[in-house]
């Protein structure tokens, strides 16, 4: 259950873990303070309430009694001179006592001290008439009744000391009362404080910690992220921050890297801009009166009767004048690709075409092609010509790499292929040496060739007519057992497409 809730807490959020905190350590921080108002403001009430009443009832008591005391032995020594100083004297401690009487009334808030203040008022009242009786025998001279009265009434007086030392002692015990109740609260308060106090001082310090180990140390890792990496130590909100941070950054190098790619690309493009400009204005140049050679020629062999050595002479010129005009070919082709004009057409159509043009020249290599195929590829739009010449290009280069004669499978596919979709794929594998791995980087750069007389064009005409239509041309292996490449185009109807 421990390791439940503890695993609950982990999983928090870092907001939710400093709201949590702070709402604990305020509600701990106003309970205290709530719990101290509270005390001293039942403090102050309880000292109100016995300065008020309690001990302004105690000072009530006492003077009662000290009034009463001062009542004694009056009347006796009047009965001894009969002077009427002692009965003024007798008059105005009654007064004041009448007057204490009426003060404990106003501050009593007790029933029992109420029934005693009306014992003692009634008490008085009696002692008062009978003293008043004994004073008149005295001033009769009925000295022997007055001093057998005045015994008489010595009992109630006894008794109203008494009341008056009850009631003192009656609000004595409630000021003890309140001291003892003083002291709970405070007590109370104590233990709050022993309490709140540590609590308080246990959330400062989590607070503390939580700040400078998830907010304060992972800043100080975020500004040092460039030289060290992400830190595994970073979590949760500052994690993700911290995370994409690097992605950030990442994607920033990414994308110097491939700006300072795009300049070199557009630079190595401006070259070869400069350089097909210059080679299709020779090859020009050169084609002109290259076919005009090569039609008088065609002539001359209409015309004269040769030899057999002749013949052969005549052949190997006429083979190298169609292998010049290839080349100027190509350099055209190269520095002002044609305009496509796709239509509506089947790979498969299109491989069949392609092998059939070449059919002659792949029984000269001495190439035996085979198709893999279930059935006719889906339709794609495609330029049928420059497709055909993609192909027939790939075809012939393996066919001049295997000197002595080979092997090519072309083996047809559909597929979706991320993010291009669905794509119809064609892969043309040979069984000839394959290609070096030092130059596998670079065979579809323009003008760059293994073959001594090779251009240099074949494979980036290739590949720049995959990319124009959509596609891609891709060396998918070589080694000494071949090389296979893929050639790939968007199918045009995405629907009817199902996957081989």
């Amino acid at each position: 259950m421990a390791d439940k809730t503890f695993h609950s807490l982990h999983r928090l959020s870092l907001r939710a873990k400093l709201l949590s905190l702070l709402i604990v350590l305020v509600v701990a921080t106003l309970t205290v303070a709530g719990m101290t108002l509270w005390y001293v403001y039942g403090t102050q009430k309880i000292f109100q309430h016995m300065e008020k009443s309690d001990i302004t009832a105690l000072l009530s008591a006492q003077g009662l009694q000290k009034e009463l005391m001062a009542q004694q032995g009056l009347t006796t020594y009047y009965s001894l001179d009969h002077d009427n100083k002692w009965l003024v004297r007798l008059e105005n401690n009654n007064k004041q006592f009448e007057k204490l009487l009426n003060k404990a009334r106003e501050t009593n808030y007790l029933d029992q001290g109420r029934t005693i203040l009306n014992n003692i008022e009634s008490d008085y009242l009696h002692y008062i008439f009978s003293r008043k009786e004994v004073i008149n025998l005295y001033r009769k001279n009925l000295n022997k009744e007055g001093v057998e009265l005045h015994r008489k009434i010595r009992a109630r007086f006894q008794s109203i000391y008494d009341l008056c030392e009850q009631y003192k002692q009656l609000h004595q015990e409630q000021i003890r009362y309140a001291a003892v109740n003083y002291r709970n609260q405070a007590k109370i308060l104590t233990a709050l404080s022993l309490v709140s106090v540590p609590l308080s001082a246990f959330l400062a310090v989590w607070i503390g910690f939580i700040l400078i180990k998830h907010i304060l140390d992972p800043i100080r890792h975020l500004a040092r992220l460039e030289e060290d990496g992400v830190p595994d130590i970073l979590s949760g909100e500052v994690g993700a921050l911290s995370e994409r941070m690097q992605n950030l950054i990442d994607d920033v190098e990414n994308a110097y890297e491939m700006l300072q790619h795009s300049r070199d690309q557009v630079a190595q493009s401006e070259k070869m801009a400069t350089v097909g400009k210059l080679a299709a204005g020779m090859a020009h140049s050169i084609r002109n009166p290259l076919t005009s050679v090569k039609m008088r020629l065609f002539s001359l062999e209409r015309s004269l009767n040769l030899d057999v050595v002749q013949k052969e002479d005549f052949e190997v010129i006429s083979e190298e004048i169609r292998h010049l005009d290839t080349i100027i070919r190509n350099f055209l082709e190269f520095s002002r690709p044609p305009k496509l004009r796709p239509q509506s057409v089947s790979p498969s159509e299109l491989v069949d075409s392609t092998l059939n043009l070449l059919s002659h020249r792949l029984e000269s290599c001495g190439v035996v092609v085979t198709v893999c195929r279930n059935e006719n590829l889906p339709v794609v739009n495609a330029d049928t010509e420059q497709f055909k010449e993609a192909l027939m290009n790939l075809i012939l280069n393996a066919c001049e790499a295997m000197v002595d004669g080979g092997k090519i499978s072309i083996t047809e596919d559909s597929m979706t292929i991320a993010p291009y979709g669905k794509m119809a794929t064609l892969t043309i594998v040979d069984n000839g040496p394959g290609i070096p791995a030092l130059f596998k980087d670079d065979i579809f750069k323009p003008f760059y060739s293994t073959k001594e007389e090779g251009t240099g064009l074949g494979l980036s005409i290739s590949n720049r007519i995959m990319t124009e239509h959509g596609g891609w041309l891709h060396l998918k292996d070589s080694g000494p057992q071949g090389t296979s490449f893929i050639m790939a185009l968007p199918l045009k109807d995405a629907s009817t497409w199902l996957r081989s």
